[in-house]
């Protein structure tokens, strides 16, 4: 049988639902026939985001493509790693980002192209889907902790978004990534990377195995087992990193609760230690230098620990040359350990307790800020464990090639509390007897009650499940003068399950400080079918139109086209473009989630309470002190579904052989967005939102116009409007010819975000988020990926570059004057050495030039000073990896 060696091709289309065109793959490459003893024949391969087969891989829209090379060259050993050579992927959601989500989604790590949602980015196991991450909170999506990418063959990133074939909820687009398939052989891995300034270690192992050749023994069995140890990194081994307190930047998002505990007096606050305090974590205040603060991240890891082991394995057994039965299996766990400051307590000190500060003047109960030091940070292992199988037949029956299976994807997280928390009732009682010191070191008895108030507590335990059989067919059904006509339809029926239980002590809202859930339990089943029609009009102009019906259980039916053309005016030229509708139905958690109480992540000012940094009638110097407020997130059973219009044009050329020039426009727009208005709107805009999303204690009967303290913002699940985003996708890819000083090559690929508007709701006015830090996240005007490749014989050397452009900062400067965030680049420098054909040895710098991330004086991450979504705080480090093959 022939098989194509190579494909000719640009791009990807991901495209196919009835009357949509979706997306194509262009990639330059002659096909190069393989002799056999059989009579040769031209085998029909599949293209991503098509399911049409064709013998040629030549389709309408942009892919970005990263091969096997490309993958072992950037040396990422997790998914998340990978997709940061993606230019289309903002603002995602990564270890260092999910330190802020501290009341929910420990643990997740997502993809989000063009920014629009880490659930508007449908990722997929070889072209199926995968449960999503099981812990309801303030994003959706799969965790990329499941993807293994040791074992990867390919990722294919398919930017135009709303898939006709895998679903119209892909409005920003698909990521599919695609495993390793007939591998035979034996071949053993193992890598470490280790920091110049310390922490965040890693330790990897790889081993892959394959037996059978699916041509000659009529099956093929192969597997990878793949294990992982990464180490924290702790604040205090970065500079830029290791205080909350910039007073030279105009940064304080310290705490008033303090160790030892600060006093809210009458007359304002206090502190018996003060002004000494008790550095380094506990430091004046400055002014008055009457109380203190709490630097609360020279206490905390801003780099989580993990430990991940997976494996995977595929096996394929062709019960006829037309016929293939074939499975797939994914076991992984991942089991991440969160530290962060010690908790706070605001806490009532009885008069007759033992410590009561006497020298102070002060009398009666005491209103105390306290950072429970003693009790150790807060410590959290979140084990996340997920299961795939896949059973399927493929193959060529009537003429129609045919492609079936079942799936079952299970994800289950647990969020364990290990260290650091208190049972809500045990610690207010053993603190009411006055014999616990907040002032001070405790004595034996004090330290035996406060400990014996700790908790170790399975507070959160969450499974999801997604369970579904698909199918589709394709065929060419007749002859046009310009070619033949090729015709694919199919269907998938699918269930998607969520089961959250918190413990019993979380859900009476037993464990101290830490709020409350309830359990949550909900189901969906979606039907679809989908058409896609290929239709060569000229002999260089192909129209592909698509189109999906979804009817989902919950919010009834949903037909969404999609049209694409591709148009070659001379063979070193093609135009491409498509219009497309997206529909995604509220997630299970968006729908259901029931109403829990948090605290916000960053620190702000009452401004009602606090007018231009003067208490208000009735109000004391407390409310001009930036604190976190409680908060009351949740779904929303009113919540309707998100709409999209996709548009895209563009045009890939190949001026000379070996060069590939790409440029893509693309627009979307999205209406009735879901998501909740973020607590920075509230707060910048406490006189528009207050008292909608603002409740208050009562006011004091002497100021009636001073309005209470707030007790609680609420953030709960909404359709907030729309969403406007437009840009320009390139790429450039040069190969060149084999040289006496070796081959060279230069890949780039660069995303320019023209606009990008959203409302924060329904009646409120679009925000500009191009390029300006708002509420959890700044969209880059500017992100690109380079490398430069060479390879000489046993020798190969790769140097890349991320760059990200700066932005506008979140807050003003100390002038009162918009500040920017400086650009940030990364530079890599790798070499391998092939000393036979069995063994590779690589090193790599990663961080060549040792840039710590860009300041900045955004109040929404619990790690301040700089934007973890942004950059990464590592720091220049040394790769070390040999791997073996025994064939």
């Amino acid at each position: 049988m022939t098989t194509p060696q190579k494909r000719r091709t640009f791009v990807m289309q991901p495209c196919a639902q009835a009357a949509l065109i979706a997306v194509g793959m262009l990639t330059l490459q002659a096909a190069q026939a393989q002799q056999s003893a059989e009579p040769a024949r031209l085998e029909r391969v599949e293209i991503t985001g098509s399911s049409i087969k064709r013998i040629d891989a030549e389709t309408a829209l942009p892919v970005q493509i990263l091969k096997r090379e490309d993958i072992i060259k950037s040396g990422a050993t997790t998914a998340t790693e990978l997709l940061t050579k993606i230019s289309a992927n903002t603002a995602a959601v990564t270890d260092g980002v999910s330190f802020t989500d501290v009341g929910a989604q420990r643990g997740f790590n997502g993809a989000n192209l063009r920014g629009i949602g880490t659930s508007s980015t449908l990722v997929l196991l070889n072209g199926r889907r995968i449960a999503n991450y099981a812990l309801p909170g303030s994003n959706s999506g799969v965790d990329l902790n499941a993807i293994p990418v040791s074992a990867l063959d390919r990722v294919e990133v398919l930017k135009d978004g709303a898939s006709a074939i895998y679903g119209a909820d892909a409005i920003g687009g698909v990521i599919n990534f695609i495993t390793r398939r007939d591998y035979t052989g034996l071949d053993f891995a193992a890598s470490t990377y280790i920091t110049q300034h310390g922490g965040a270690g890693k330790s990897t192992a790889t081993l892959s195995g394959g037996i059978g050749n699916i041509t000659t023994d009529r099956y093929n069995l192969m597997a990878t087992l793949d294990i992982q140890d990464l180490k924290p990194l702790r604040s205090k081994q970065r500079e830029f990193a290791r205080t909350a307190f910039r007073p030279d930047e105009g940064v304080d998002f310290t705490s008033s609760n303090t160790f030892p505990a600060n006093i809210d007096g009458p007359n304002g606050r206090v502190n018996p230690t003060a002004p000494a305090c008790n550095p380094p974590f506990t430091l004046p205040s400055g002014g008055s230098n009457k109380y203190c603060f709490y630097d609360y991240q020279q206490d905390t890891e801003i780099y989580p620990e993990a430990k991940k082991i997976g494996i995977t394995a595929r096996g394929e057994f062709a019960l006829t040359p037309d016929h293939t039965l074939f499975a797939e299996m994914l076991i992984a766990n991942n089991e991440t350990t969160y530290r962060i400051s010690p908790g706070t307590a605001r806490l009532t000190y009885p008069s007759a307790g033992k410590y009561y500060p006497t020298g102070l003047g002060l009398s009666g109960n005491l209103r105390i800020r306290w950072r429970t030091e003693a009790g150790g940070n807060r410590t959290n292992q979140v084990s996340s464990d997920n299961q795939r199988l896949v059973f399927g037949a493929k193959g060529l029956l009537g003429g129609w090639d045919y492609d079936a299976a079942v799936s079952h994807s299970v994800n289950h997280v647990v969020d364990n509390y290990v260290q650091g928390y208190f049972s809500d009732s045990l610690l207010r009682t053993v603190f009411a007897t006055g014999d616990i010191n907040p002032f001070g070191a405790s004595d034996a008895a004090g330290t035996a009650l406060l400990q014996s108030a700790k908790i170790s507590d399975k507070a959160r335990d969450s499974t999801g499940k997604t369970t579904s059989i698909d199918g589709k067919l394709s065929k060419e059904i007749f002859n046009l003068p310009a070619g033949a006509v090729s015709l694919a339809v199919g269907g998938e029926a699918r269930r998607e399950q969520m089961d959250f239980q918190p413990s019993a002590l979380f859900a009476s809202e037993g464990i101290f400080n830490e709020g409350t859930a309830t359990a949550l339990k909900g189901t969906r089943n979606v039907k679809a079918a989908f058409a896609e029609v290929n239709i060569p009009v000229l002999k260089n102009l192909e129209a592909q139109l698509a189109a999906r019906h979804d009817r989902y259980s919950d919010f009834g039916g949903t037909t969404n086209p999609k049209v694409g053309m591709r148009w070659q005016p001379v063979k070193q030229v093609i135009v491409r473009g498509s219009y497309g509708q997206g529909f995604r139905a509220p997630t299970l958690p968006d729908l259901y989630d029931a109403q829990r109480t948090g605290q916000t992540s960053g620190l702000y000012l009452d401004t009602k309470r606090c007018v231009n940094g003067v208490p208000a009638p009735g109000a004391d110097a407390t409310d001009c002190i930036k604190d976190q407020f409680a908060t009351v997130t949740g779904g929303n059973p009113k919540l309707k579904p998100e709409k999209s219009k996709q548009l895209s044009l563009g045009v890939a050329v190949e001026p000379v052989t070996g060069v590939t020039m790409t440029a893509d426009y693309w627009k979307i727009r999205k209406t009735d967005v879901i998501g909740n208005i973020g607590e920075g709107t509230v707060f910048d805009n406490l006189g528009r939102y207050d008292p909608q999303f603002v409740t208050r204690g009562p006011a004091d009967p002497l100021f009636p116009n001073t309005p209470g303290r707030i007790t609680s913002i609420t953030l709960l699940s909404d359709n907030l409007g729309k969403l406007n985003t437009s840009g320009i996708d390139v790429g450039v890819d040069w190969r060149g010819a084999p040289t006496a000083y070796g081959r060279f090559g230069v890949s780039a690929q660069g995303t320019y975000v023209m606009s990008y508007e959203k409302q924060a709701e329904p009646t409120g006015s679009p925000i500009n988020n191009v390029g300006v830090y708002v509420n959890d996240q700044a969209v880059q005007r500017w992100r690109h990926t380079i490398s430069f490749n060479w390879d000489q014989g046993p020798f190969g050397a790769t140097l890349s570059q991320t760059f990200l452009l700066g932005y506008t900062d979140q807050n003003l400067n100390l002038a009162g004057e918009q500040r920017r965030v400086g650009n940030y680049e990364l530079w890599d420098l790798s070499g391998s050495y092939r000393p036979t054909q069995a063994l590779t040895l690589r090193a790599a710098m990663r961080n060549l030039f040792d840039r710590n991330p860009p300041f900045s004086n955004q109040a929404f991450s619990y790690l301040a000073t700089y934007d973890a979504s942004y950059a990464d705080p590592r720091g220049r480090a040394l790769s070390l990896s040999l791997s073996y093959a025994f064939k």
